[in-house]
This record gives structure tokens, C-alpha cells and sequence, in this order.
């Protein structure tokens, strides 16, 4: 009796330590640092789409830099035009009368025809157009460069804002990129969560049933004892 004592005593420990060990002592899935890498990656998500908010704030504000420039340099080329005319016209003055070689004279120099002066030389009215006519290319000839080197400094511009407005772009794409790995990265780390969460639950359901089983078991020891008894 004793010995079938002790084996009923030995199977009940045995089965007291199955259950401490793989049941109520087995390590249970820890969420948190999965919950840790899923709130990082969040935290990068929010701060690359506030920077592509700023970069698309910047190419809105370089192509409406651009728009200006087109209009700009639309303006500057029609001055080009006109000055381009101006320039023909110039020749015009080999027409002139002595008159009108007075005149335009008189009107460029206002200053100088005031003062007295004792000089008496004359140029041949031929001469006098001719400088007429190079005066007036010389001033169309300076405004039409000024206009010119204009119109190169804003198309430059326009070049430089485009190229900025391309590599804005860059970044935006490889910032979408970006928060796409990082969205991927999120959901692995939510499906191992649930799955752990599964397997926790697998074995919630394993020990209440071991539980059960353990009662049916200490039940049925204990009146095998009072039987022997």
C-alpha cells in the first residue's frame, strides 16, 4: 500500500511540475518592444511627411518664382525687339536735313549749347549724320545688351530654380520611399504581434484545460487514497 502510495504521491509531483514548468512558468510574449519599433517607425513616418510638406511648400514657391521669370523674360525679349528696331531706325538720320541735325543736337547737348564758347569748327553735314547715326546706334547698341544680359540672368535663374524644383522632387520620392519600408516594417511588427497574441492565447486555452485536468486528476488521487484506505 505504502508503495502504491508513493507512486500516486510521485505522479501527482510529476504532474505538479509539468505544469509549473511548461504551463504556469512559461515565458509569455512580451508586445512592448514590438509596440516600441511600431511607435518609432511612426515617429519617422510623421517626420519625413513634414519635411515633404515643407519641400512642396519650397516648389510651390519656385514655380511661382518661374512663373514671374517667363513673363519676365517674355517682356525683356520684346524690349530686345524694339531696340532691335530702334537700332535700324538709327540710319534714318543720314536723312536728316541740317535742321534736324540742329535740332537732335541741340537736344542732346542742352547744357553745352548754353555756354559761351569762341570755338567756330564745323563739320560737313554728311559728317554730322553720320555721328548722329552713331550716337544713336552706340545708346540703342548699350541698352539693347543691358536687355540682352538681362534676359540671361533670368533664364539662368528660371535654369537654377528648375534644377532646385528637380531635386525636391528627389528628396520627396525617396522620403515616399522611405515611409513605405517604414509602413512595411509596421505591419511585420503588428503580425508579430498577433501572432504571439495567437500563441499566448493557444496557451491560456492549454492551461486552463491542464488546469481542469489537473483537478479531475488530484480528485481522483485523493479517493484513490481514501479507497486504499
Amino acid at each position: 500500500m505504502k508503495k502504491t502510495i508513493s507512486i500516486v504521491v510521485i505522479c501527482l509531483l510529476a504532474l505538479l511540475a509539468v505544469w509549473y514548468i511548461f504551463i504556469y512558468k512559461a515565458p509569455k510574449f512580451d508586445t512592448k518592444p514590438f509596440k516600441q519599433k511600431i511607435d518609432s517607425l511612426q515617429y519617422s513616418i510623421d517626420s519625413v511627411l513634414i519635411e515633404n510638406i515643407h519641400l512642396e511648400a519650397g516648389i510651390s514657391i519656385l514655380e511661382e518664382d518661374n512663373d514671374y521669370l517667363v513673363v519676365k523674360v517674355g517682356a525683356l525679349n520684346k524690349k530686345v525687339l524694339y531696340l532691335k528696331g530702334d537700332l535700324k531706325d538709327a540710319k534714318d538720320a543720314l536723312k536728316y536735313t541740317p535742321t534736324q541735325v540742329d535740332s537732335f543736337f541741340v537736344a542732346k547737348y542742352p547744357n553745352e549749347y548754353v555756354l559761351v564758347s569762341e570755338d567756330t569748327t564745323q563739320l560737313p553735314l554728311e559728317v554730322s549724320k553720320a555721328v548722329v547715326v552713331d550716337l544713336q546706334e552706340g545708346e540703342t547698341n548699350e541698352k539693347l545688351v543691358v536687355a540682352q544680359d538681362s534676359v540671361i540672368v533670368t533664364l539662368d535663374q528660371s535654369l537654377k530654380n528648375r534644377e532646385e524644383v528637380i531635386v525636391a522632387l528627389r528628396d520627396m520620392e525617396a522620403n515616399y520611399l522611405k515611409i513605405d519600408k517604414d509602413k512595411s516594417s509596421q505591419i511585420d511588427n503588428y503580425k508579430i504581434q498577433v501572432d504571439g497574441l495567437k500563441t499566448e492565447v493557444k496557451k491560456a486555452d492549454r492551461k486552463l484545460k491542464f488546469g481542469r485536468f489537473q483537478k479531475v486528476a488530484l480528485g481522483a488521487a485523493i479517493l484513490g487514497l481514501l479507497i486504499i484506505k
